[in-house]
């Protein structure tokens, strides 16, 4: 399996490619171009945050935490609330946080249904509602890059998973075919995920 630097460079990499691009092709000006690179870098990551152990999932742990701890203080201090009723609310907020990810961690298996095609198309066009105020050419290159920087993360694990005996004969591990793949081993979360694709698809092309 690839590591977390590979994936992290690979998804950069990739997003660095299509911003380039679309620079020549005068479509979207520099300054949007980091927009690109962050959306390519998270979608590089974002298949292992199914594994528990994963730095993907413990940055977005940290992140989720201070973003909902920050909004929590800042809504409490703005309703004039005491020092006690603010670190309540934020600890019942950091708590809620904390179960919500013990619940994904239960729910999720590495190389599950985050290790497939249907998913990285899925955050693609999270990422392109998510960049949407951008405008529709920038939403757009934001989803291609996501695409393809997740189906790097895919084919990256799948080239790690072929090692060569005396340097000439191919030989696959267990792993092979686990991350560049259509379905999980749950009908459910399948049927999930595909669900959540068409959701979205519907959401993105129908949505004034």
């Amino acid at each position: 399996m690839a590591g977390h630097k590979t994936h992290l460079a690979a998804g950069v990499a990739t997003a660095a490619l299509l911003a380039g691009t679309t620079s020549i092709a005068g479509g979207i000006p520099h300054t949007e171009q980091p927009l690109l690179l962050a959306c390519g870098m998270a979608a590089g990551l974002a298949p292992d945050l199914d594994s528990d152990t994963s730095k993907p999932l413990a940055m977005l742990k940290s992140v989720v935490a201070i973003a909902v701890g920050g909004a929590v203080v800042a809504d409490s201090l703005a309703r004039g609330l005491s020092a006690p009723e603010i670190a309540a609310r934020s600890g019942l907020a950091l708590g809620l946080v904390a179960l919500g990810f013990v619940i994904f961690t239960a729910l999720t298996v590495h190389r599950g249904i985050m290790h497939s095609v249907p998913f990285v198309a899925l955050w693609a066009l999270l990422t392109m509602q998510a960049t949407r105020s951008f405008g529709s050419y920038l939403s757009l290159a934001a989803g291609l890059v996501a695409l393809a920087a997740g189906l790097s993360h895919l084919l990256l694990d799948e080239l790690w998973a072929v090692d060569f005996k005396a340097g000439l004969v191919p030989r696959l591990k267990p792993t092979f075919g686990t991350a560049l793949k259509f379905w999980s081993s749950s009908v459910f979360v399948t049927a999930a995920c595909y669900a959540g694709l068409v959701a979205m698809v519907w959401l993105h092309f129908h949505r004034p």
